[in-house]
């Protein structure tokens, strides 16, 4: 993949009951081309499906080559589903997180979780074992996971980085009148 690539970054707002708001930055080449927003559920099961719905009905479909996310959960426990997302859009994930993910910490924190369906938390742990055959590397102070090779990845961490934190502010902003927190 090369560099300059129209990339997807997205983020959920402050969590609060209910659903929250999801926003997308699409971006190429330092130049920001358009946001995106959605809903989801938190805790829900409902973020691959939001988030390729988002962008397959947007001017941008054919044009995104890469979504970039902060971890696999999306409004807390709504976790996406890496490999059926990438078959949905025809875009690459990339995940990037400050810490290194701990998928049996995730997947505890499933089992904990007691209003869940017990085919919901069986699903959910199925996408968390898909992801731990993802790559997975460190890389500029960033723990990243994607199907891409390392030498492709590490092209984009830096700047999805960046788009993702820019997208949780747009809707941190949105949601609370002003935003804080980092990704």
């Amino acid at each position: 993949m090369k560099k300059g690539v129209r990339i997807l970054a997205i983020a959920c707002a402050p969590l609060k009951d209910g659903d929250t708001l999801l926003v997308g930055v699409v971006s190429r080449a330092d130049m920001i081309e358009g946001i995106l927003s959605t809903r989801v559920k938190v805790d829900g099961t409902d973020s691959t499906e939001k988030i390729s719905r988002m962008l397959n009905k947007s001017r941008f479909r054919e044009q995104v080559r890469l979504i970039a996310m902060n971890g696999i959960g999306i409004a807390g426990l709504n976790i996406v589903d890496v490999k059926s997302l990438e078959r949905r859009t025809d875009a690459k994930v990339l995940s990037v997180t400050r810490r290194r993910p701990h998928p049996r910490k995730l997947i505890d924190a499933l089992k904990a979780f007691a209003d869940m369906e017990r085919e919901s938390v069986s699903a959910r742990m199925e996408m968390i074992n898909q992801v731990k055959k993802l790559n997975e590397f460190r890389t500029v102070g960033f723990y990243a996971q994607t199907t891409l090779e390392r030498n492709d990845a590490e092209k984009f961490v830096t700047e999805s980085v960046k788009l993702v934190r820019l997208a949780h502010l747009i809707a941190s902003g949105v949601t609370s009148g002003e935003s804080k927190g980092r990704i």
